[in-house]
């Protein structure tokens, strides 16, 4: 009877010690990754768009898809650098009634009208590599975008304006821990980025991160734009690796660009999705 009362009070008393244990549990985050390995990622940006022009309201909604490639190509005790490029790109757009459909790997959607377009644009990124150099946690220290600039800069500064590394701190953190940082994605674009990071879970080599943030902007790749807006949402990283596994996040955007001369305000609301496997 006495082991029987002992076997029940263990049974409702051990599984609580690993829940205790794991709640007070620090872990250093960074990025640990090996020179060689290719990490493929997928993403999903739904957006709809209402745009203020000549006097009236014109709503939008687009759905654009990227897969990218990274290879990790040096790995030093201070930096990492990859090699990136840009797979496939489709774009799903809708105003008016109308439907526009663009898919980089089918020449049928870009063979004339605004499908056409779109593919002289978009199909200059693909399949040319850029590089991104960071430090293990996440900072970018620098950007290689020879290749996208010599063929169209526009869209290079539009890749380089954002990326799906976290920024870890550089000591250990728990459950309930928050960190801050600042990041500016390119010196060239006036574009500031201010995200609190919330450390929410840990379950085994996962770490599922909350973040909250502010985005503003006087210049975009050479192009004068008033921006302003926020994003949150979570995202689920290898503790082994720092690598981004999965995210989804919210953001919404107030934007004013002058085009022929007329400014049209934008309010942009979009949920984006990505997911990451190593190859």
């Amino acid at each position: 009877m006495k082991n029987l009362k002992l076997f029940i009070v263990l049974a409702l008393v051990l599984p609580i010690i690993p829940l205790q244990a794991n709640a007070q549990k620090k872990v250093l985050l960074k990025y640990n990754v090996k020179q060689g390995e290719k990490y493929i990622s997928h993403q999903e940006i739904n957006q709809d768009i209402d745009m203020q022009a000549q006097g009236q309201t014109i709503s939008m909604n687009q759905v654009i898809t990227t897969d990218i490639s990274t290879v990790i190509s040096e790995v030093t005790p201070k930096e990492i650098k990859t090699t990136n490029k840009v797979d496939k790109m489709t774009m799903k757009q809708t105003m008016f009634g109308q439907e526009l459909n663009y898919d980089s790997s089918d020449s049928t959607t870009f063979a004339s009208g605004r499908g056409k377009q779109i593919g002289d644009a978009l199909n200059k990124i693909i399949g040319k590599p850029y590089g991104i150099t960071m430090d293990h946690f996440g900072n970018i220290l620098s950007y290689n975008l020879t290749a996208l600039l010599n063929d169209n800069g526009k869209m290079a500064g539009n890749i380089k304006s954002g990326n799906n590394y976290v920024v870890f701190p550089d000591h250990k953190v728990k459950v309930g821990d928050s960190w801050e940082a600042t990041i500016k994605p390119m010196k060239s674009d006036k574009m500031v980025l201010h995200i609190k990071y919330t450390l929410k879970k840990l379950s085994g080599k996962k770490a599922t991160i909350a973040l909250d943030g502010t985005v503003s902007a006087s210049q975009v790749a050479g192009q004068s734009i008033n921006l302003s807006g926020t994003q949150s949402g979570e995202v689920v990283v290898n503790t082994k690796t720092g690598w981004t596994m999965s995210s989804h996040m919210t953001q919404d955007v107030k934007m004013k660009v002058e085009k022929n001369g007329m400014e049209i305000p934008m309010d942009i609301s979009s949920t984006i999705t990505s997911t990451a496997e190593k190859k």
